[in-house]
Parts: C-alpha cells; structure tokens; sequence
C-alpha cells in the first residue's frame, strides 16, 4: 500500500477508533460513570468478574511515600503498555476495529514497578465525580491488566501506532522542559500553527499551567490546577451572542502524521448546510443528531482546562468545573425534544450515518448529552441565593422527618452546606445574580434531561441518582429562589425573616439600576422555566408505572407540587388596575397574576401522583393539611396569603384553594379504576372478537353446540363479574381519602369543646372552612367529590354522636368531636333538604328516581331517563375536559359512582335473573314485588350494556361551545343525579342523631343539638309538624339551662316568624319565656315576639306583646329595659308616615294609623294602677330623643292623640275602642308629654268631664282630670277662656262631689283646680274662700268636741272637710298667693297669721290624738300624707315619729299598710321631684351652659333640709320596712317592697341591712316578688359584692325562716321541681358568685359550715330542718365545675370525720370499737341499758345523729350524681388549681336527693321508740357510707 493510502487508513483508524471508545463510554448509564453505588447494577449482566473502576480509587493511583522533586520522567515507557491495552481491548470487542485496520502486535514488555506521580495522582482526582470535566470513559468489559501504572483512561482514543506515542510524548517533554525553566512566566501564548494550506490558520492557546490536547500532559506541581483563573459565570455569558466565525476542530492541528485524529465527515460538510429557503426535511431526530454532533464537535475541540475565551458560547458556557452546555442550546434541544413527542410525518429518506434514525436519537448520543447536561445540573444543588437570616443551610435540608414510617427523607439525599453565623453585611448583587443565573441554567438541563430521555427513545438511560438531581434542582429553584422572591413582594411579609437581597429586590424603592433589573430578569427567567419544567415531571409520572419510580423520588416530586400552594403569595390583581404606576414589582417581574399558571401545573402533577401511587396518597393528605397549619401559623403568612389561598369558581364564588386541592385529589383516586376498567373493556372486546371468529368458523359437534349454547344460558358471563367486582369496589380509594382528611382534622381539633392551644384552634377552623367550601361546591358538575366527602363527614359526625350517647365514660374526650358534629351537621342537614325540597317543586317531569328504586320497580323508561341525564352530565364533563384537567378527575369520579350503583344493580338483577331462568312462566315474588322474565331479561340488559360503555366518552365537537343555558342545564342535571346518590340517606339519620342529642346530659350539646335542628327547620319548616320533633322542643322551653332554653326559644321562632298562620300552637309558650329567670332568654324572646309582631295580623296577639314588652321595663336588668323600650319605639313610632291630620286620602296610612292606636289603647287598658308602666316607656321614648328627633316624635305623639280624639268624637269602631281606653290612652300619652294635648284638643275633651253616674265614667272623670293637670302647665296664656271653663266645671265637683267615686275623686280635682288657677286663671281668692269655709267648721267641731270622741255623723262630716284642707294645703301655694294678692291675704289671715300648711298640720295632730275612732284616724293620717308628700320636713317633726312608731309597734295591720303606703307616696313623689328636676336641667343645659345657679352655690337651705328627709325617714324605720317586707299579707309585703326598691336603688341605707331579707324574697313562690328580689340582688352585686359576701350563713337563715313562715316547718324543702328537674331555692343567689372563682369557692365553704356548727351535738328540731334545707339546696345547685363538687365533698368529709366520729361514740361507743377493731357484727343495741326515760333526754343528740346522716346521704347523692369515686375526692387539693378540676360537671340524671334511707330527717323525733328507731338507722347508714370509698357509679 502506498504511504498516501497507508496514511489515510491510518487517520480512519484513528478516527473510527474514537467514535468506538465515545459509543461505548455512552453505552452506560451516566450514573455508572459517577456514583460507585450505582455500578454494581451494571456489572450483573457481565459474565465475568471486574474490580471496580480505577478511576473511583484514587488510592490506586497514589504512591506509598511521597514522591521527590519533580524530575524529569520518562514518558515512552507508557508507550508499550497503552499499546498493549488496546490491543486487548480490540481482541475483546472486534466490532471497534475498522475493517481495513492491520493489527499491530506490540513488542513484549515486562510490568514496570513504576509508581504514579502525584501529578498523575491529581488528573485522576478530577476524574471521580461524574460532573468533573472531561468525562471519564465507562469500564471496559475486558480483563483489567495488572499493572500498576495502568490508567483508566489508556486507549481512550483507539490505538495508534507506535510512532504516535513516541513521537508525540518526546516533542511534548520537550515542551515541559522549556516550560519548567521558567515556572514565574504564568502568561498565555498564543502559538500560530500552520497547515499545508496557507489559508488555513488554527489559533492555539498555550499556558504552562494547561494543555491543547484532549491527551496533553496535566500541569505540574509547581503550577497546580487551582492557579489557572476562571472567569465567572454572569448574565452576559448566557445572553444572546454573536457566534464568532471560526472553525472548531478536535484536535491539534500539527504536520499531517499518520496518527493523526481524523476529522470527522460532517464537519467538512454539515449536513444543515442548504441554500436560504430550502425545506428541511429532515426529521425532528436527525435535526437532534446534527445539533449533537455539532455539540460533541466542540467538546472535543477543547482541551482538558480551557478558558474562557476558548471555550465556544454556541454551545457552552464557562463554569469553575468545566464548560455547561449554554441556556440557547438547552431550549433549541429541549424544543427539539418535545417535537419528538408528537406524531412527525414519514421521510423516505434513509437514516443519517452519524446514527439518528426516525423512531429515535442514537442512544450514544443521548447518553452523553445526558451527562454534559447532568454537570449543569450538579452545578447548582448546593447553591442558595437568598438564604434566611436565621440560617445559612439550604432550605431543603429543613424537611428532614420522613413522611411516614419507612421514608427516608422528604427530599433526595444531599449533602448539606456547612451552617456560618449570618450577620448583617452588604449583599452582592452581581454574585447573588450569578448564582440565581447558575440555578436557572440547572433548572433549563433538568427540563431538557427528562424531555430528552423521554422523548429520544431511550428512558433506561434516566437512572434514580439523575432523575433525583433533576428534581433537586427544580425543587431548589422553586424553594431558593422563586418562593423567597413571591413571599418578599407581599405587602404582608416578614423582611425580618427573609434575606436582604431578595428584600431589596422585591421592593418598590429600590433603585431602577441594572443589577438590579439584571436579577430580577435572572429570577424571571427561572420561575418560568420551572413552570415549565413541571409538566415535564407530570408526563414523567405519568409514563412511569406506580413501581418504577422510587419512594425518595416521589417525596421529592409531592413536594414540588405542593410547594406553590402554600407559598405567601400577594393578592391577585384585577384587570382595572392595569398600568405601569400601579403595578406591582411581582406583576412587572413575573407578569400579572403568576401564581395562577403556576399553581394550575403544580395541580396537573399532584394529581398524576395521587393518582398512579395509592400508597402514598394518606402522607400527601396529611402533608398538605400540615402545610396549610404552617401557612396560617404565620400572622404575616396569614395576612398575605388570606386572599391569594382563595379558589374562584364558575359561578364567581370562591372557595379556599387547599380545599380545592383536596377535592382534585379524592377525584383523582379513580383514576386507577378508570385504567382497570378500560383494560376490561379491551379484553372484553377481544374475546368477543375471538368468539366471532369461532362461530364464523363451521364448527360441527355436539360439544361445541352444548358449549355454546351453555355459554349463552348465562345472563352475566366472566367479564360481567369481573366489572362488577371491580366497581363495587370503584370509590374505596376516593372514599379512603376522604377518610383519612375528616381523621386527621378531626384529630387534632382538640379533645375538649373548647381549644386549648393554637394548633387546635387552626386546625378546627381549617375543618370549618373545608365543611363551608363542600357546602358551597356541593352538586356542581365539575366537583363530585363533595357530595362523596360531606357523606364522609356525616357518617363519622353521626356515628360520632351515637358513640358519645352511649359510652358516658369517655364523653368528656369526645366533646371536641361531639360540637363539631353539632355545628355541622345541621347545616349540612339543611342544605340537603332544601336541595330536595326545590327538586321536588319542579315537577315530574324533571325529577329522577333512585337507581335502586328504578331497578327495583323494574321501569326501563325511569331507567333510560336517569342513564339519559347521566349521559349529558358526562357529554357536559367531557367538552368541559379540553379546556380545564379539573373536569376530567370529575368525569373520572362520576362514572366510577353510577358504575358502582350500576353493579349493584346488575348484580341485584343477575341475582333473580338465575333464579327463574329455568322457567319463565314463574314469577319473582321478592317484598311483596312480582317480577317475571319478560321484564328483567330487557332491564337487565340495559344495565350490563350501560356498565360495559360507562367509560365510552360521547363524541364532542370542538367546535361546539358550552353557553350558559346549557351550563344551568347541566348544573340543574347534576343536582337532580347528586340529591338521589349518596347524600340521599343521609338527611334522616342526621335529623335523628340530633334529636337524640337533645337528651344529652351535657348543656352545651343540648343547646347545639336545638340550634342545629333549628337550622333543619329554617330549610323544612314542615319538620316540627312531626310529633317527636314538636315534644322535643317544648319540653327544652322548661330546661334547667338557660343557654338551651335560648336555643329552643330561637328555634320556635324562626318557625313562628316564617309560618305566623300556625304559630298559635307555639306563642303562649314563647310569650311565658319573657319573664324568664336567664338574661339571654329574655332578649332573645322580646327579639322574637317583635319579628312576630310585625307579621302577625292579629290584634289581640299585637296587644299582648306590647303588654309583654312594656312590663319588661319593670326587669332588674337594664339592658333588657333598653332592649324592649327600642323595641316598642321600633314598632309603634318608627318610619316616618305623613301627617293624618294632613293626607287623609291616604286610606292605607290611615288604616295603618288607626290598627296602631287600638293597639295602643288595648295595651293601656291592661294596666289599672295608678302609675302606669306604658306611661314611663312614652315619657322614656320621648325624654331620649334630641334634636330633630323629638319634633318627629312630637308629629307622631300628637298623631296618635288626635286619632283617639277624633274616635272619641265620631264613636269609632275600632277593635277595642271605648271612651275609658281612649281617655286613659290620651291621659298616658299626655303625662308623658305635656305638650302633645294642644288647647283645641282640650275644649274637646272638656265636655265629658261631668259629675259620674257610674264607674266607668268615674274612671273618665279621673283620667280627664289628671289629663288637664299635666297639659296645663304647657298651654299658653291665651288659653284662659279654657280655664274659666274648666274651674267653673271642677266648682261644683269640690264642693258637692258625687255619689259615685265620693271622696276618692277630690284629691284629682282639687290638684287640677289648684293648676289652673295657678297658670291659666289666677283666681286664688275662690281657693282661700273654700279653705276658709273648710278650715272654720273644721275648727267649730274641735271646740265643740274638745276632749274627742266626735259622734259618726260628725266624724264623717269632719272627714271630708279634713280632706279638702288638706289636699288644698297640699297643691296650693298660699304662701305666694299671700304675697302676691292682698285680697287673698286678708281670706287667709282671717284663718292664721302664720304659715298655712302648720296651721293644717296642728290641726290634724291635735285631732288624731284626741279620737281614737280606728276610720277616722285613718282618715286623718291619709290626710298627713298629703301633707308630707308637700312638705317632706313635716315628717322629721316629733310629732310625726310618735303617731308611726305606735302604727308599727301596734298589732294594727290595716293601720301598718297605710302607713308603709304613705311613706312609699312620699318616696315617689321625692323621686318624680328628682326627676322632674333632672329634666328641667337637662332641657336648660345646652340653653345656659355658662349661667351659674346661685341656690346651688350659697346653698339652698330649704332644699338640702328637704333633700335628707327621705334618707331619715327610711333609716328611723327601717327595721319595720324589712319586716313588712317578709309580712306574709300581700298589701303590707307590696307596700314595703316598693320602699325597700326604693331605698337600695338611691342608696338610702347600707346594703347589708337589706341583703338577708333580698335572699329571702328570692325564694318566694311568687315569680314576679321573687324576680323583682333578684333584680335588687342583682343590682346590689354589681356595685357591693365584696361587702356583701361576709353574711352568708344569716342570709341562708333568713331564708329559711321565711320558708317556714310560708309554708310550715315540716314542709320547708330547699329545691323546688321545674318539670323533674330540682331547682334550689338559693340557685339564684349562687349563679352571682359563681362568676368568680373567688367569690363561688368562699360561698361554698362559708355555706357548707353550716353542717358543724353545733359544738355541743345537741340540735333542736328547727337545726333539723335547717340542715336539710341546705343539705337540698347544696343537692341542687347548678355547678358548673368539678372543683365545686370536690369542694362540697371535701367538706362534708371533714364533717363526717370529726363531728361524725363524736356522734358515734356518743350514740353507741361499742359499736365505735367494734368498728375500730374491724369486727364483723356490731355490738348490740341494748349494750348500754339505757331507759326510755333516759333515751328522751337524749334527743337532742338524736337530732344530731339525723345531721351526721344527712350529710353522709348528701355527699353519696353528690358522688353519684357527678360519678365522683372516693379516690378521686380524696385525691383533690383544695385551693388548687388543677386539670380535674376545670372540668365540667355533668349531671347523670336529674333525680332529687331522697331521704328515703333516713325517715326522721323529715318527721320529728317525738318518742323513746322513734329515739331507737332513729339510732339503728343511723348506725346502719354509717355502715354503708360513712367515710369509707366506694367505686364510681354511673347512673343512666
């Protein structure tokens, strides 16, 4: 062969040598080449053993000693050795060696004992990780030659000659030498080498420190590797560049030798090469080939340590480990890559000879792209941009506790960086850009790795270790740099907790600089390719089966997909806010609203992981459930992610994002049936395929005919079962998942019904948010899961409920449970009715039965009906499919449900299919349902035909656009299919659950159970028309609680409100609950009747509330005064209707106006006493108002006035209308407000005040004359000629009063005569004539009678004169109308000189001291109260004090209620000055706010002598106000009452003096006394409590003497029964204390000593009652902790302990020893020969043995009651705080203590037998009980 021929199959040699060598280092996976763990996998399939890599063993290479001096080496001793290995390497792979190739047999060369340099030491260093750069080539399958010096990388490029090695290796030792001369030249030169062409110029960059070859000599010693400089990577090295114009070549371009590297054929002709506007029609994987053959080119064109400025930007970018393959080629790839995933069109060309085919890339090809995009990848897993200011560590490393048993690790393994203190230093933006930059590129290679092994045919080549750095790298830019950038730009976030420079740049303020643009760019740039890398990963997932992928992979790729969910985003922005000012730095960085897109592929890849891994779906549940705890734990998280966790719907509603996330993922648990399902179809297909191709063959034989015709007797064959198996089981997944989210919620909401710590609280609220989203999802086509979770949720509330009812032990653990079910399950009662309830409406025509009610009655077309709605649903879901994934995990789930009520159903028919398929005359007789053949055969093979084509998608145009009528369609369809699935037997065992919850013995169940059941009947108000229903709340109207009487009050309500045509049932007893003794029961009751008020038409009913209303102003609670006197103004005065007197065409108004008057009057006509409470509520409406407010109340009262004056006038019709009603209403209306009565309205009423002939008009005359003494006053002076009128009409009333009414009317007559004379007529001298007439033959019957005793006739005559003295003493101002009128004056003197009312006032003195006539003395003292009521210092006098202090000390009970009521006038009439005052001061207040009141400043003498009088009059007789006060006559009781309210509201007496006998009251059977003493308790509570808690024992005394005083010693109980609940009669007395621990625990331990008092063990009969008095009292007590309970007990024990052991040993000291010595009998009774006579001297300590048993059976009643053991009281500390303690207590039952045991507690002890009696039981109850423990009872 010539030398030209011999040189160019040399260079091919050469050539093909290194393409061989480069395709088997690609053969392994790159995993092989880096990770020794990974090798093993490899080298199973080799025959024949190897050692491991020498590569990986540094230690191979390293020398025993260290080395000398460099020196110089021989390198031609290598020569032999590579010679003969690749040698040996061609005789083991003979397809490596080229054809024309003459083998070359190297000369024999003995092992050389050479041993490496340390430089030699250091390239293999380099070669260990699989990222370092070059590449290390994979383990050869040859025999590993024993040598010592034997290298890894020998032979890598084939085998050359031997002229190679030694020509070559002499020149370059050559170069070392000159280079070793002179080590301090560190510059580069550049060397120009030339080829035989001159036109051709290679440029060469030649360093000491490097080589030019890919097989040049690595730097020495003196010049190691870390010297040679390295230019960072910035922004500009991966923008756009402009590709220099210049050849890259392999290889070093020397004299043409025949060991030459070839160049490879593509590169002298590039196969891209074409003219402009040629068609490429190549295919997308030979495109792949060319762009990597071009990439390989320039790989092996540098050499080993390149620089920067050698290092091409076409392909790559500079990195400190090497070259990275640049971001424009990883995006042209990566969209390469992706093309390969879509179907390509066919080319009849023939495959490209570089090796790309049209079915894939060559699979070296991609091996080593793989690698060179793995190292981009490497580059960046340690790197963390922004890290936190609390630690320096990666982010990931913080996720460190595995999942669940059996993980690892939540992420891939890594190594983390080493943790440094963070300080406050300046940030480097340029190098945190570059790192940014660095994770971006390794999240562009991670995208492009997966996509390219995919893609390229090869997916083998993706091994664990690469897939997990690709995944690192995308969850590292996702948690290092784009989550910190998100977090940072919410206005909400925490700067304190993020780092500065991700602070910085998410900051408005920051300076528009380029750095700072730069990086904001870089982060862009790397949210979207992670973006993008996501639905990499899912089509990763998803092409992967459930086993391929590794558990560490998937916690890696859960995380990813989840990550963004709970990343505290900024709100959304909408589209108004557009423009350049207003948008925020996240909108202009990452675009407008990026979380959105984001979110929405992170959805996509969850889902295919819930969906392909069943294992790992409960960790995911739980995973994302604790993220959302860690999302609102945050405040500053909380607050920035509350409107972006929000998910909006179709309809615009929104919903929490998690909770849309949870229900994609339970839709996608049918993902796995939905691939089972198809598979059976596949099947089913070809077996039926297989069947017809046999029955088209002419088969012949009798067994085959019995075969076939067998095989078709069966209904259901093989495949049938299998499906129907398959989907009887379709929703465990989906229903598992819900499980596992209603579990672990509920969980960790805390034990107790309230939360005792953050986590609970958030993770019950997280409950409450989800429960609300199913709620307002539930029936929505595109989420089916809900109606699948809320049927969850209400199994496990209801079974919940039934579990709590029945175990009474563990129901304190489940209240956490108990009132989440509560809460819930009456709303989703609720909406389930309602949803039936408007399905029902609809007609027939658009319902639907159930499948099973369908199958069972056999009706094909209710069947084809219901499969027809199924149909469009699913047409719906699938149209719906290609625009949002969201529809198509919808889809997936509503066909496993109707497949799974389709498998039931043919199961059920196949069932009486094979029963009657022998004959088809018989008939299915099943529940009384005939069914025959004719009619299941045709149904059931419309089923099987439904399951078999449940998957079978109905074709959708995509043209075809979803309106809005068919969406509303579709949405009524779902609705109608969701109400009779799985929620349709949920309402009836829900509605049960909470009616049996109403019997719970705790209260706040019973309160929540009521206000569920109220939220039923909000939805069905037809539910309390059942009976059950109806007697469960009326009989919770009388409940001892009063939070759960709120509730049924509430819930009555609602139904009466809505339903007021059948509320009559329910109203009366509503209406009792105002006067309810709870606070809120009242409020919510007058709420109540006002709403029913409005809607009720019926007057009476009107009227009644309005009494109800207006008698509440008597409450002792001020707020409920406040609420229903608003509530009245609200009904009768509000709205602003125009004038009557003004628009009397307005019928309506008028109609309106007169229905509100007689109602009005029918109010006022319910109250007869002469101070009405309606006219404080009209005086209190008024008097509130201010400014404009009164005109228009003013308008309104004086339309009201006038239409009763005008019914007056024109005889009305009205409901109710009389003269009294219209008068009496006129006369509350005008006391109220005098202005209201005009002069012209006045004259009107004028004529009917007459003289009476009857009662009713006397009651007229009354109310008219006290109507025209309170309008009077207001009337102007031109109202005179009214005046003249009305005094010439009241003349002759006064002096010659009528028959009927007599005397009673004067005093209204003379006090109107008195006020318009005063201010209208001023004609005194009429009045001094009449008091003179009087006064004078009052003094002629004195004298006439000096020494008293004045005959009856005379009596009677004085009386009435008495009268009109002194009523004239008492309205009538002589003393002015002396001054001012000389006539008067001289009438006056004629009578005394000195002051008018003491002339009257001795005169009635001497005349009640000188008659002892019983009548007429009350007469005079009825007449001295007139004259205190004027005067109040007339009763400071002695002469006063001795007249009461006799009426009291007598035996007189009318003459004491008298008495009491004329100092109770006397306290109202100071009280209405009082007030009178007040009003006068707060009208002048804003007129003269700078005027000062001189009386006020000097002193008024004769007002603050006036202003004690009430305080001393009411402390001198005091004691007997709070005796009449216990009197047990109503009149005295009234009267005394009435001052002892007075006296504790003014404060005229210290409260402890009062309090005893409030205590008392409190216990009377009389509600109204009894609520009214509560009131004053209340009151004096409020302001005193610490005074008064020091009387407790004489308070309890004080009580019990007035039981007894009412209803008799023997009879005195200390409960009274409401229903069979016991009620103490102290209960009100301690709901006060017990607000305060305090107060309760001083209360309790003060009241309880009233068991040991006795120290002497002698006890009278009254001790006895007393003591069992409390003992129920202490029974009957709402406790409301077990503190109280243990209180009680302790105490009782200590009782029992000491004074129980005296009474013992003094009653029978034998049977104390035989107890002592624990003897089995007690010493006999008679052991101590005690006489009868001796026993009756004992019986005051029989009484006290009574005690002792009291207080044993007290304390084993409250054991039981509240399932106390004897351990557990003996365990309590007292004055401890404890767990144990704070419990509630709740009662077992409501039985009352029983004396039963112990028969002389409530009978007397009365002889020596009852003595006996009385002691053998004693002794036997302390046998039982005494102090000894027993177990825990618990009593159902």
């Amino acid at each position: 062969m010539s030398g030209s021929g011999q040189h160019n199959s040399e260079r091919q040699a050469a050539a093909d040598a290194v393409h061989g060598a480069q395709r088997l280092y690609a053969s392994y996976p790159t995993a092989s080449a880096s990770q020794p763990s990974a090798i093993s996998r490899h080298l199973s399939t080799m025959t024949t053993g190897a050692r491991p890599m020498s590569y990986n063993h540094p230690s191979y290479y390293s020398t025993v000693q260290q080395p000398p001096p460099y020196t110089e080496v021989d390198y031609t001793s290598y020569a032999p050795q590579a010679s003969r290995m690749l040698h040996q390497q061609y005789s083991i792979q003979p397809h490596l060696h080229p054809q024309h190739y003459q083998p070359w047999n190297p000369p024999n060369v003995q092992p050389t004992q050479y041993q490496a340099t340390p430089y030699a030491h250091a390239v293999m260093q380099q070669t260990i990780p699989g990222h370092a750069y070059p590449t290390p080539p994979p383990q050869s399958s040859g025999p590993i030659v024993n040598s010592p010096a034997s290298s890894s990388l020998a032979f890598a490029l084939g085998q050359p000659p031997h002229q190679f090695i030694s020509s070559f290796v002499d020149n370059r030792a050559q170069q070392i030498q000159q280079v070793q001369a002179t080590p301090k030249k560190r510059k580069s030169q550049t060397l120009l080498h030339e080829h035989e062409s001159p036109t051709k110029k290679r440029l060469v960059t030649d360093t000491p420190s490097t080589s030019t070859t890919l097989a040049s000599i690595p730097p020495t010693p003196s010049t190691p590797r870390t010297d040679v400089q390295s230019v960072p990577v910035t922004p500009s090295t991966l923008g756009p560049v402009t590709p220099q114009k210049r050849k890259l070549i392999p290889y070093v371009d020397i004299e043409h030798k025949p060991w030459l590297t070839p160049r490879s054929n593509f590169l002298a002709t590039p196969p891209s090469a074409r003219k402009t506007g040629d068609r490429d029609e190549r295919t997308v994987a030979e495109k792949i080939t060319a762009l990597l053959e071009d990439v390989f080119e320039a790989e092996d064109s540098l050499p080993a340590d390149p620089t920067d400025d050698q290092i091409p930007t076409e392909f790559f970018v500079p990195s400190p480990s090497g070259p990275l393959p640049c971001p424009r080629l990883i995006t042209k790839l990566t969209k390469l890559t992706s093309q390969l995933a879509k179907p390509q069109k066919r080319h009849n060309s023939s495959p490209r000879k570089g090796g790309a085919s049209q079915d894939g890339v060559d699979r070296d090809a991609v091996s080593r792209m793989s690698k060179l995009l793995e190292r981009a990848i490497r580059e960046a897993q340690d790197l963390e941009p922004f890290p936190t200011p609390s630690v320096s560590s990666s982010s990931s490393t913080k996720k460190s506790a595995s999942p669940k048993k059996g993980h690892k690790s939540n992420t891939p393994p890594q190594d983390p960086p080493p943790e440094e203190p963070q300080e406050e230093v300046e940030f480097d933006l340029a190098a945190i850009t570059v790192q940014v930059t660095s994770v971006h590129l390794a999240t562009m290679a991670a995208e492009c790795t997966m996509n390219l092994l995919l893609h390229a045919g090869h997916p083998d080549l993706l091994s664990e270790e690469l897939l997990g750095a690709c995944l690192g790298a995308v969850k590292n830019a996702l948690e290092r740099v784009t989550d910190p950038f998100i977090e940072a730009c919410s206005p909400h976030a925490a700067h304190n907790e993020l780092n500065r420079a991700v602070v910085s740049l998410a900051s408005k303020q920051s300076a528009k600089s380029s750095e700072v643009e730069k990086a904001r760019a870089v982060v862009a740039d790397t949210f979207h390719s992670v973006s993008s890398a996501l639905p990499r990963i899912t089509s990763l997932v998803n092409s992967s089966g459930p086993s391929t992928l590794s558990e560490n992979l998937i916690i890696t790729a859960v995380y990813i997909a989840i990550g963004p969910f709970f990343v505290a985003a900024p709100e959304e922005e909408s589209e108004k806010g557009k423009g350049k000012d207003k948008e925020s730095v996240l909108s202009k960085t990452l675009g407008r609203n990026p979380m959105r897109g984001l979110r929405l592929e992170a959805l996509g890849l969850i889902r295919s992981i819930f969906s392909h891994h069943q294992d790992q779906r409960s960790w995911i549940i739980e995973e994302i459930l604790s993220n959302l705890l860690k999302l609102t734990a945050s405040p500053t998280k909380a607050k920035s992610s509350s409107s972006s966790q929000q998910f909006r719907l179709r309809n615009g509603r929104v919903i929490k994002t998690s909770s849309a996330l949870l229900l994609q993922l339970i839709q996608t648990s049918c993902h796995d049936v939905l691939r089972e399902g198809r598979l059976l179809e596949k099947r089913r297909m070809q077996d039926t395929a297989l069947k017809r191709q046999e029955s088209m063959m002419s088969l012949s034989g009798s067994d085959s005919l019995s075969k076939a015709s067998s095989d078709q007797d069966d209904f259901l064959d093989e495949h049938d079962r299998e499906s129907m198996r398959l989907y009887e089981k379709g929703l465990e997944g989906a229903t598992k998942a819900a499980r596992t989210i209603v579990l672990f919620l509920s969980s960790r909401s805390g034990k107790g019904k309230a939360t005792k710590n953050a986590n609970e609280a958030e993770y019950r609220a997280i409950l409450d948010n989800l429960i609300s989203d199913l709620l307002v999802v539930l029936f929505q086509p595109e989420w089916p899961a809900a109606s699948l979770v809320l049927s969850v949720v209400s199994r496990f509330m209801v079974s919940s409920l039934e579990e709590a009812t029945k175990s009474s032990s563990s129901a304190a653990d489940n209240n956490a449970t108990k009132s989440l079910a509560l809460d819930h399950l009456g709303t989703i009662a609720a909406r389930i009715r309602s949803t039936v309830l408007k399905s029902k409406a609809q007609g027939e025509d658009e319902q639907i039965r159930p499948m099973e009610d369908v199958v069972g009655k056999l009706d094909e077309e209710a069947f084809g009906k219901l499969m027809q709605w199924h149909h469009d649903l699913a047409s719906y879901l699938c149209k719906q499919a290609s625009e949002d994934q969201a529809f198509s995990s919808a889809r997936e789930l509503t066909a496993v449900t109707v497949a799974q009520e389709l498998a039931y159903s043919l199961k059920l028919l196949g069932k009486w299919i094979d029963q009657e398929q022998g004959d088809e005359d018989e008939m299915v007789v099943d529940g009384g349902q005939r069914r025959d053949l004719k009619h299941l055969l045709p149904l059931g093979a419309k089923v099987r035909k439904e399951l078999q084509e449940v998957w079978k998608d109905p074709g959708v145009d995509i043209f075809d656009v979803v309106t809005a009528e068919e969406a509303d369609r579709v949405e009524g369809v779902a609705e109608s299919i969701g109400i009779v699935q799985s929620l349709r037997n949920s309402f009836q065992p829900i509605l049960n659950a909470v009616l049996q919850a109403l019997d719970a013995p705790a209260i706040f169940m019973r309160t929540k159970a009521l206000k569920a059941l109220g939220q039923i009947v909000t939805a069905d108000p037809t539910i309390l028309s059942a009976g059950n229903v109806r007697k469960s709340i009326e009989s919770h109207l009388l409940d001892s609680s009063p939070q759960v009487r709120e509730a049924a009050v509430e819930l009555i309500g609602k139904y009466m409100v809505e339903r007021p045509e059948v509320a009559s049932n329910y109203y009366p007893r509503i209406a009792e609950r105002i006067a309810d003794t709870g606070l809120a029961v009242r409020k919510r009751v007058i709420k109540l009747i006002k709403s029913y008020y409005v809607v009720t038409s019926d007057s009476q009913k009107q009227i009644d509330i309005a009494t109800k209303l207006v008698l509440r102003m008597m409450d002792e609670d001020d707020t409920v005064k406040d609420l229903a006197l608003k509530t009245i103004e609200e009904l009768w005065f509000s709205g602003n209707p125009p004038s009557a007197l003004k628009t009397r065409g307005g019928a309506a108004t008028f109609t309106a106006l007169q229905t509100k008057v007689a109602v009005i009057m029918g109010v006022s006509g319910q109250f007869h006493d002469r101070q009405s409470p309606l006219e404080d509520v009209l005086h209190q409406i008024i008097h509130s108002k201010e400014g404009s407010d009164v005109a228009t109340l003013h308008q309104r009262y004086t339309e009201i006035v006038e239409t009763l004056i005008d019914g007056l006038v024109d005889d009305s019709d009205l409901p109710g209308f009389n003269v009294v009603n219209c008068v009496r209403t006129t006369c509350l209306f005008t006391s109220a407000y005098p202005a209201v009565l005009s002069t012209r309205n006045a004259s009107t009423l004028l004529p009917y005040l007459k003289s009476p002939t009857n009662p009713e008009e006397f009651v007229t005359m009354e109310y008219l004359l006290k109507t025209f003494k309170a309008a009077i006053p207001t009337m102007q002076k031109t109202a005179t000629q009214f005046g003249k009128e009305l005094q010439t009409a009241l003349q002759p009333m006064i002096v010659k009063p009528a028959t009927v009414g007599g005397r009673n009317a004067l005093p209204e007559t003379v006090a109107c005569m008195a006020t318009v004379i005063a201010h209208l007529t001023k004609e005194y001298k009429i009045l001094a004539a009449l008091f003179k007439s009087c006064g004078v033959k009052v003094q002629m019957i004195m004298k006439k009678y000096p020494n008293g005793g004045i005959p009856p006739n005379e009596a009677k005559a004085i009386g009435f004169l008495i009268f009109i003295v002194a009523l004239l003493g008492e309205h009538c101002d002589f003393e002015h109308a002396r001054k001012e009128y000389p006539d008067v004056a001289t009438e006056l003197n004629a009578i005394s000189e000195g002051p008018v009312v003491d002339h009257v006032y001795q005169n009635l003195v001497q005349l009640y001291d000188k008659n002892t006539d019983p009548l007429l003395r009350g007469r005079i003292l009825q007449c001295l109260g007139f004259l205190f009521r004027a005067h109040p210092t007339l009763m400071t006098l002695p002469t006063s004090a001795t007249i009461m202090d006799a009426i009291f000390t007598s035996t007189e009970d009318e003459g004491k209620g008298r008495l009491l009521k004329i100092i109770q006038d006397f306290l109202v009439s100071e009280s209405e000055k009082h007030a009178q005052i007040k009003k006068a001061t707060a009208t002048t207040k804003t007129k003269a706010q700078g005027n000062v009141n001189m009386d006020e400043l000097v002193g008024n003498t004769e007002g603050f002598a006036e202003s004690g009088v009430s305080s001393a009059v009411v402390q001198r007789y005091l004691q007997h106000i709070l005796d009449a006060a216990l009197a047990v006559q109503p009149n005295i009781q009234a009267a005394a009452l009435e001052i002892l309210t007075f006296t504790i509201k003014q404060g005229l007496a210290h409260p402890l003096q009062s309090f005893p006998i409030l205590v008392s009251l409190e216990t009377s059977p009389n509600n109204a006394l009894s609520s009214r003493a509560a009131g004053l308790h209340t009151l004096l509570h409020s302001k005193h409590a610490t005074l008064l808690n020091t009387r407790y024992s004489v308070s309890a005394r004080k009580s019990f003497d007035y039981q007894r005083a009412i209803v008799g010693s023997h009879d005195v109980s200390g409960y009274r029964l409401q229903g069979t609940m016991p009620v103490a009669l102290l209960g009100r007395w301690y709901a006060l204390v017990r607000e305060k621990r305090v107060s309760r625990q001083d209360f309790l331990r003060s009241l309880v000593k009233v068991f040991q008092e006795n120290q002497e063990y002698k006890a009278s009969q009254d001790d006895v009652d007393f003591i069992r008095y409390m003992a129920e009292n202490f029974s009957s007590f709402e406790y409301k902790t077990q503190e109280e309970v243990f209180t009680v007990i302790k105490y009782l024990t200590s009782v029992l302990s000491t004074t129980g052991m005296q009474v013992v040993e003094l009653v029978s000291p034998s049977h104390l020893m035989a107890q002592l010595h624990n003897s089995q009998e007690a010493a006999p009774m008679a052991v101590d020969g005690t006489t009868p006579e001796q026993l009756l001297e004992k019986i005051p300590l029989f009484r006290t043995t009574i005690v002792i048993g009291i207080v044993m059976l007290l304390k084993a009643h409250l054991k039981v009651l509240y399932g106390l053991s004897e351990e557990k009281c003996t365990k309590f500390e007292l004055n401890k705080k404890s767990a144990i303690g704070d419990k509630a207590a709740v009662r077992k039952h409501q039985k009352p203590i029983a004396w039963d045991r112990l028969p002389f507690a409530r009978k007397p002890i009365l002889t020596s037998a009852d003595a006996v009696e009385q002691r053998t039981t004693f002794l036997a109850v302390w046998d039982e009980d005494g102090v000894t423990g027993e177990p825990e009872e618990d009593v159902s």
